[in-house]
């Protein structure tokens, strides 16, 4: 990025001079020259460069009035830009930070206008109709005057403004701010920008993310169509009735009726366990879902970390983020890879565990109404501090399905596709059961049935041959036979490899 440098206050003082003196309305600004200033004209060697900007050419950009140079970067931005005011850097976008919520598009550039003469810090953005915005980013109020009306501004709250009006901080004596917000300044300081802003340009990166968040919508907009209506709830959960019956009487129930519960009635946290494939992330979707609450999910890998502490900084950040959002459910998936019971060794394995611990008891104690669900199939190797009261009290099994589970989760795999007319749950059912097949083993089955009968009526052929018609569609059945060699191609691909021992035997 090509940086103009001033490399003469005197230069600086005469170009501004001279853009005042094209307006006769406008005062001649002069800008003192004080003695100092000659000695450095001398010894250019001993000026100091910031981003190429002489230290000293921003300390006299900056005798600028605020609301010209205010204005003169406002009359530029975008939407999607932040115009930030005030002397510490760090500071603003530290409480931007804490109040990121309150923000509803992506920022993708930031300009920053120095001042130590200000209290506070002030933030501008421009609305997607073109108007402008305050957003308060301090923790005391701010004042907007607008003739003889003013309104106050509340920490994290934004107020639209126009030009003319006066923007206020008033606090202890000797410490207000007062300043005018204008959309032009009184003179063209588009030459001096370099010298009083410090800009910083995230567009390629924040386009590039909205482009991907753009993509994966759309993607699952085209999967959402051809599919239909497809949001999981308890009625698409099979085989579980007894863990669907506790967390209804667990969460649901306080959720929809709190009435009927006192906050010492109320488990925040559940464990539930059982193989892999059965249905333990489905059911919390689901439940999600009935109790019309916020969902988060989080694998336990995804809080790890290489660097230490930052595990920790994840697990905060999760509970702080359902807090924020409540009601909520919180997921914490395979939960055993952070919450493994804690060693000697292990220093920093139990600092996590730690974390969760706190984290726990602080729901608890604070009363937020937000759920957590651990998951695992490693129920054996969690932490038994994890299993304690007032922690993740509630342990629920969510188990291989009995014989009548299995059929109920194969109507319900099998409830889009095209059968035929005297398909036979039952015998299927039994097949299915037989080979101790759990949900997810289903539902796979139930996919590679459609595709045996694809390859069955010759579709593939006809799709590699550029032949196929929808027509050839509308007469298509997955019959029995097509499941039951989708059984045995399933068995045969996850049959364990047996050796017999060869040898004599007594």
């Amino acid at each position: 990025m090509r940086v103009e440098r001033i490399s003469s206050v005197n230069n600086f003082q005469n170009r501004y001079r001279s853009f005042n003196r094209k307006n006769s309305e406008i005062n001649v600004t002069t800008l003192p020259m004080y003695s100092y200033g000659r000695d450095l004209l001398n010894k250019p060697n001993n000026l100091t460069f910031t981003a190429g900007i002489s230290k000293n050419a921003l300390n006299y950009a900056l005798q600028i009035p605020v609301e010209d140079r205010l204005a003169s970067i406002i009359q530029g931005i975008k939407q999607g830009d932040l115009v930030l005011l005030g002397k510490d850097y760090t500071q603003i976008m530290k409480n931007i930070r804490s109040l990121k919520n309150k923000l509803t598009t992506p920022i993708k550039r930031l300009f920053y206008l120095p001042d130590n003469k200000l209290n506070k810090n002030y933030v501008f953005y421009k609305t997607p109709l073109g108007d402008f915005n305050l957003f308060n980013v301090n923790n005391e109020e701010l004042i907007v005057r607008a003739g003889s009306a003013h309104y106050s501004v509340e920490s994290g709250i934004s107020m639209n403004i126009l030009p003319g009006n006066l923007i206020q901080y008033i606090g202890e004596v000797g410490k207000t701010d007062r300043f005018t917000f204008k959309d032009a300044p009184k003179t063209n300081l588009s030459e001096f920008k370099k010298a009083f802003c410090i800009p910083h340009d995230y567009t390629s990166e924040v386009e590039r993310k909205i482009q991907k968040i753009n993509n994966d919508i759309l993607s699952k907009e085209i999967t959402e169509v051809n599919k239909g209506n497809d949001i999981i709830d308890f009625s698409k959960i099979g085989g579980q009735a007894q863990a669907v019956q506790d967390l209804k009487r667990g969460i649901l129930y306080p959720v929809k009726y709190p009435s009927a519960y006192s906050q010492g009635d109320i488990t925040r946290g559940y464990i539930l366990y059982g193989p892999p494939g059965t249905g333990k992330t489905e059911i919390s979707r689901a439940l999600a879902n009935e109790a019309g609450i916020n969902y988060m999910y989080m694998s336990g890998t995804e809080f790890e970390n290489k660097y230490v502490g930052e595990s920790e900084a994840n697990v905060r950040a999760f509970f702080e983020s359902l807090k924020e959002n409540q009601p909520a459910i919180g997921v914490i998936d395979e939960i055993d890879a952070i919450g493994k019971e804690r060693g000697d060794k292990d220093v920093y394995g139990a600092k996590v565990v730690n974390q969760i611990l706190t984290s726990m008891t602080d729901l608890y104690n604070s009363g937020d109404n937000v759920f957590i669900l651990g998951l695992t199939n490693k129920y054996e190797t969690l932490d038994s501090a994890l299993k304690r009261s007032e922690r993740f009290s509630k342990h629920i099994k969510i188990g291989a399905p009995d014989r009548q589970g299995t059929e109920e989760i194969l109507k319900i795999h099998s409830k889009n596709l095209p059968l035929e007319d005297d398909f036979n749950h039952s015998k299927v059912s039994d097949k299915l059961y037989e080979i101790k097949a759990v949900g997810s083993d289903i539902k796979y089955i139930s996919k590679l049935a459609r595709e045996n009968m694809m390859n069955r009526l010759g579709i593939y052929e006809k799709m590699e041959n550029g032949t196929f018609q929808d027509s050839d569609m509308i007469d298509a059945k997955v019959t029995i036979d097509d499941f039951l060699q989708a059984i045995t191609e399933f068995s045969q691909r996850n049959k364990k490899d047996i050796h017999t021992k060869i040898g004599f035997s007594k």
